[in-house]
């Protein structure tokens, strides 16, 4: 992957919203994967990283992985009010995933919502290595 190659773009889906994601190693593809959510959810430009949080994640295989992975930084956006914007994945296996991840308590004077993200499926998933380096795709259920 170039440096003008994209972290991630959004791709057509009816009634839902994915994104393809790109990444030299894989660690780059997860932390690539967590920006599109995001950018999907809110205006990143407005959030702050001023909170750190540690993220461990287990599945039995690297796509149950990634969709784990965003499941649960999701499910943290709902529960605990927060909002990411970078992401530093200090270990990452075909199973597990270690993260720290930085934002801030979600603010709805501050911050731009866009749309809430209901799941993180495994409908048209895939990860694949490519000449290039790893390429994903996943689609969010709005």
């Amino acid at each position: 992957m170039t440096r003008t190659s994209p972290k991630f773009e959004h791709i057509d889906h009816t009634a839902d919203v994915g994104i393809k994601v790109y990444g030299s190693e894989l660690s780059d593809l997860f932390t690539h994967a967590a920006l599109g959510l995001f950018d999907i959810i809110a205006n990143l430009e407005k959030v702050s990283p001023n909170l750190d949080r540690s993220i461990t994640v287990e599945a039995d295989d690297r796509e149950a992985l990634l969709v784990r992975w965003l499941s649960e930084l999701n499910y943290l956006f709902f529960t605990e009010r927060e909002i990411y914007k970078e992401f530093e994945i200090t270990e990452i296996a075909e199973t597990r995933l270690v993260a720290i991840v930085r934002g801030e308590k979600l603010d709805y004077e501050r911050h731009e919502i866009y749309t809430e993200v209901k799941a993180v499926t495994y409908h048209r998933l895939y990860i694949k290595e490519t000449e290039c380096g790893w390429e994903a795709q996943v689609i969010f259920d709005l």
